[in-house]
Formats: C-alpha cells, structure tokens, sequence
C-alpha cells in the first residue's frame, strides 16, 4: 500500500530525499541551495554599543543644558553621567562585548565637554550673583547715604545738593 502519492509502496528507502547530512537539531537545507562555499564570510551584525550610545546622548544633550548659563548644573550631571557611561562602553569594547568604539569615544568625549561647560555655567552662575549682591550692597548703602544727607538738610539748597 503506498505511503505518498508517486510512490512505489516500497518500505525499504527513505521517504523523502536526504539533501545532506546534517547534526540533529539543525534544519536541512532546501531543494535548489546549495551549502555555502568555504570562503564565505556571513554579513556582521550591526554594530551595538549601548552604553557608548547612552553616553553619546547624554554628552549632546548635557552640552546643550550647558548653552544656558542657568542649566549648567544639569548639563555638568549629564555630562558627569554620560562620562561615566561611556567608560563603561570602552571597557565593553576592550573586552569584546560590544562593537561600537566609535560610539563610546564620542560619548566620552561629548561628556567630557558638557562636563567642563557645565563648570563654566555654574561660575558664571556664582559670579553673577555675588555681582548682584555687591551691587544690591553699594545700593543700599547709597540710599542710606541720600537719606541721611536729606535728613540733615534744612533748605531745599541743601536738599538739591545731597547725590
């Protein structure tokens, strides 16, 4: 009794054809492919490198916190974080678990960058507002120096006079 259409009912030779013979657990290749030659080289993954990409974005980001004096301090955490990152991505590269250095150095060095811009933006900061307050200071103090002379006057001469 055939087992298949076509077939000649005999149970002595395989059912299907042998296309080559593979390990258990591995799929068989087609009718019509043929194995890959011994000098192909199959097409590398894309390369990944996600720390270095974290660090990447945060270096860009932390460095455009730093374009505003105010936000300084946010880019110099990003820029501290990102630093961090990216080492961490370096170390991933060096010991092949990853396989973007690209990525990772400009992470670090974009860091690097909203870390001192972060720096600068906090002493701008600093120095502003001490300005401020000696300014605020020589203010008061000439106010007070006004009214006292205004105090003191007793003509509107002397009064014209106080500056």
């Amino acid at each position: 009794m055939p087992t298949h259409p076509g077939s000649t009912g005999r149970q002595d030779g395989p059912t299907q054809p042998n296309y080559e013979q593979t390990p258990p657990g591995y799929a068989q290749m087609p009718p019509g492919y043929a194995p890959a030659s011994p000098g192909y080289a199959p097409m590398p993954g894309p390369e990944r490198n996600g720390l270095g990409l974290a660090a990447l974005i945060l270096g860009i980001v932390g460095l455009l916190f730093c374009l505003v004096p105010l936000t300084g301090f946010i880019g110099l955490i990003l820029g501290v974080t990102g630093l961090a990152l990216g080492l961490a991505g370096l170390s991933r590269v060096r010991k092949g678990q990853a396989s973007n250095k690209k990525t990772a150095v400009s992470g670090v060095v974009l860091s690097v960058l909203a870390v001192v811009g972060g720096i600068i933006g906090i002493v701008i900061v600093f120095t502003a507002v001490d300005q401020l307050g000696d300014d605020l200071n020589d203010i008061s103090n000439d106010l007070d120096s006004y009214t006292e002379c205004i105090d003191r006057a007793d003509t509107p001469a002397e009064m014209s006079a106080c500056n």
